[in-house]
């Protein structure tokens, strides 16, 4: 009778030994400690630059270019687009250091203001690809847009985006998580039981087609069709160059983080269960994340980089002597483009 109980035995003891050592293998990945040593000094950093950047940029649109131009108004919704993105930065560094203590409504807020200025962008950037494809392609058909048109189309489009965001207003609440509660934002971890996979899967490919393959098939037939009028290379249009690069710059800051969502979401479909796999995804996911998360910072100064105007006002600011110059050289150049033809190879935004 021995003999028979020892092999059950010692097949327990084994089975049990084994798990023990797979659990001990699978860890998940901690992103807590490098949230609390990077993300304070970075987010700091990027949110003074981003409001210093945005608010410099807003007042160059408002009190020099003006808003008579539907292009500058387009301009001036993404500057606020990333206000609203930047509103959430200090909450972030409060999650990386603190646990969240500021309850269900603020952290619906918050969520509400990262998806809206996210969103927003998109929006505003898909209408400044489309305003630049009509005037040069439908140029004998295009029309400029009455005010009322106008601000009918912007509030149309803070509507679409507002919309667009209610599942991860919904979602989002406090939750606890290694006896820390935090507050996630857009990408919510807990989902209402009996539909989670529902809602992980809507909410990952909401945010891929909506805000990377919708804008850049815009872009790329917009760009393709641009390509093939005679006027796109008889002209140069440094305005369309600076939308193009906006477009690109944001498309290469967020499809990494998309991509990497997108094999989260669905690698039990992709087979990507293992547990190598798994940890470097989670990690993959903060860093592509925190780098996409610099758009709304790097969007002013790509228009300082590429745009005349902003450029010279941003020398002015340190070189207060060439006002009076700057004033004239400004007023020739738009005499200039007034009289020279139709303002859609303008140079200013």
């Amino acid at each position: 009778m021995d003999n028979c109980t020892l092999p059950s035995d010692y097949d327990v003891f084994i089975e049990d030994d084994f798990t023990h050592d797979l659990t001990e293998e699978c860890h998940k990945y901690d992103d807590k400690v490098f949230a609390a040593q990077f993300l304070p000094t970075f987010y700091s950093l990027m949110f003074i630059l981003g409001l210093l950047g945005n608010a410099f940029l807003v007042l160059i649109l408002v009190k020099y270019k003006g808003l008579k131009v539907v292009v500058n108004i387009y301009f001036l919704n993404i500057a606020i687009s990333n206000f609203l993105f930047l509103v959430t930065f200090p909450f972030s560094i409060h999650t990386a250091i603190h646990s969240w203590d500021l309850g269900d409504a603020t952290c619906k807020i918050i969520s509400g203001f990262y998806s809206v200025g996210f969103y927003g962008y998109v929006c505003f950037l898909v209408l400044l690809i489309i305003h630049r494809y009509l005037a040069i392609v439908h140029v004998g058909r295009f029309r400029l847009a009455t005010k009322k048109t106008t601000c009918g189309i912007i509030i149309s489009t803070w509507g679409i985006a507002m919309l667009v965001t209610l599942p991860e207003y919904m979602l989002s609440q406090v939750q606890m998580e290694d006896r820390d509660y935090i507050c996630y934002f857009v990408q919510i971890y807990q989902y209402p039981p009996g539909d989670e996979k529902f809602w992980k899967y809507f909410l990952t490919l909401k945010m891929n087609i909506l805000g990377i393959l919708i804008p850049l098939f815009v872009f790329i037939f917009c760009y393709m069709r641009i390509k093939k009028t005679s006027r796109y290379k008889e002209k140069r249009y440094e305005l369309l160059r600076l939308i193009f690069v906006i477009t690109l710059v944001f498309m290469g800051l967020w499809t990494p983080y998309n991509l990497v969502l997108f094999l989260k979401t669905f690698q039990e479909h992709l087979n990507l269960n293992d547990c190598d796999i798994n940890y470097h995804l989670d990690k993959a996911i903060q860093v592509t994340k925190i780098i996409a998360n610099t758009h709304c910072c790097i969007y002013p100064m790509i228009c300082g980089l590429l745009d005349e105007i902003f450029l010279k006002r941003f020398c002015y600011f340190f070189h207060p002597r060439n006002e009076t110059e700057g004033h004239f050289s400004e007023g020739s150049e738009q005499q200039s483009s007034t009289t020279k033809g139709p303002p859609y190879h303008s140079t200013r935004l």
